[in-house]
């Protein structure tokens, strides 16, 4: 006689030993960043038919199918991709992904997928996993033009740090604010504009407000050192005291060494509003115009800037790479590529939290954070394994009791056994 319950109680053993297996893996990694823990599904096998059955007849009932199973085997160890837990950590090139979707990055294999964002610059200014150099994948065309960071058709983010970027001559300066009325004529009331040339370096641009009479002031451009030509132009205001005009007057500078002549706009403000230029106070007084509060007149803006170095780098929630200057710039840099597909569960774990397409999961699809059913990135935060200290001790225990219970069943057949033989003693 045979006894199928050696055999049978083998698959359990094997298949419960593997459940462990996968519950000591995830335990191991349980501090491991962005890790997804796995679970073990069983599945039973192959079954010898006794009696197949029959339907009931003729007055007879029906015979129930009497079927022994052979055991069991491992049906699939999946992941559970849930959402760990983002911690922030303070550091600028961390990323995390809140949602769906991996980070995508390019080692000397392939493509790889992960949502371990530990990124670091390395020496040639790619972005980089630090654990093994693979590169940070981008999507788009952010930074490929100014400041040309990027490489057309390179996908690898470049991120330079120290790199320069060309600063921008002023083409526009707004005022904003009031001269006083009480400002004896003749006085000129200064108001300066420091701006920057076509080689970005800062001028000091004085424009002087002089009244010439009721209403009516001059307005005088200069700068130490240049040519500064503006036609002759009376700003004037209406009895409400708001500008009658001009709007706008335009200046040109030439005579800066080693730069081009430019033409700066003055912004006065809009005729008959009070958002600009306007002209108020107490007329029986004649204080020193620098000493009158009721002259505000200043600079508001100018749109020059100098030239400037890339001096760190943090991500907005769509996975842009955004860059701060030394002149106070913040420019798009590059924009994280993620990746997402149709069954995560077809994925193929790589090792160094690195997961690989599979036959099952589908091609793909690379997007932006935030867009296609992508979770979006928390910027100087990581994310956490997934692993739950509670669920995995019960399925330790419960794989640790189908073992020892497959091990009885083992050891009552060879008792079995045992006993067969002993019955010619």
């Amino acid at each position: 006689m045979a006894l199928n319950a050696l055999f049978t109680g083998a698959t359990g053993l094997a298949a419960n030993s593997a459940a462990l297996d996968v519950v000591g893996n995830n335990l191991a990694n349980l501090n491991t960043t962005g890790y997804k823990t796995q679970r073990t599904l069983f599945k039973d096998l192959v079954y010898q038919s006794l009696n197949s059955g029959s339907s009931g007849n003729s007055g007879v009932g029906g015979i129930n199918a009497s079927q022994v199973g052979f055991g069991v085997s491992i049906g699939t160890i999946d992941s559970v991709f849930q959402q760990g837990a983002v911690n922030p950590t303070g550091r600028s090139l961390d990323a995390a992904i809140q949602g769906n979707g991996f980070f995508t990055l390019r080692t000397e294999q392939g493509i790889v997928y992960s949502r371990a964002g530990t990124f670091s610059v390395d020496d040639t200014g790619f972005l980089v996993d630090p654990n093994t150099g693979a590169r940070v994948q981008r999507t788009g065309e952010l930074g490929e033009t100014t400041p040309g960071f990027q490489v057309p058709g390179n996908d690898d983010i470049r991120v330079p740090l120290g790199a320069t970027v060309l600063g921008q001559a002023t083409t526009t300066v707004q005022l904003r604010g009031n001269l006083s009325r009480a400002l004896p004529t003749g006085t000129p009331f200064p108001v300066l504009a420091n701006i920057f040339d076509t080689q970005s370096g800062p001028q000091p641009l004085v424009l002087n407000f002089t009244k010439s009479g009721t209403n009516t002031f001059d307005l005088t451009a200069s700068i130490a050192g240049a040519t500064v030509t503006l036609p002759p132009t009376s700003v004037t205001f209406d009895t409400g005291g708001l500008l009658v005009g001009p709007a706008s007057v335009v200046i040109n500078i030439t005579g800066i060494p080693g730069a081009a002549a430019q033409n700066v706009t003055i912004d006065l403000g809009t005729p008959g509003q009070a958002t600009g230029v306007t002209q108020t106070g107490d007329p029986t007084t004649n204080p020193a115009a620098g000493d009158d509060p009721n002259n505000t007149l200043r600079l508001l803006t100018q749109d020059g800037f100098a030239a400037g170095s890339l001096n760190s780098v943090t991500f907005d929630s769509n996975g842009i790479l955004q860059g701060q200057f030394s002149n106070g710039r913040t420019l798009e840099i590059a924009q994280l590529a993620i990746a997402s597909f149709n069954n995560d569960n077809g994925l193929l774990r790589a090792g160094n939290n690195y997961f690989t397409s599979g036959p099952a999961s589908g091609d793909a699809s690379i997007g932006s954070a935030g867009s296609g059913g992508r979770g979006i990135i928390q910027g100087s935060a990581l994310e956490g394994s997934s692993v739950d200290i509670a669920i995995e001790f019960s399925r330790l225990i419960i794989a640790q009791r189908g073992f020892q219970v497959n091990a009885r069943t083992i050891s009552a057949a060879n008792e079995t056994l045992q006993e067969l033989a002993n019955i010619i003693r």
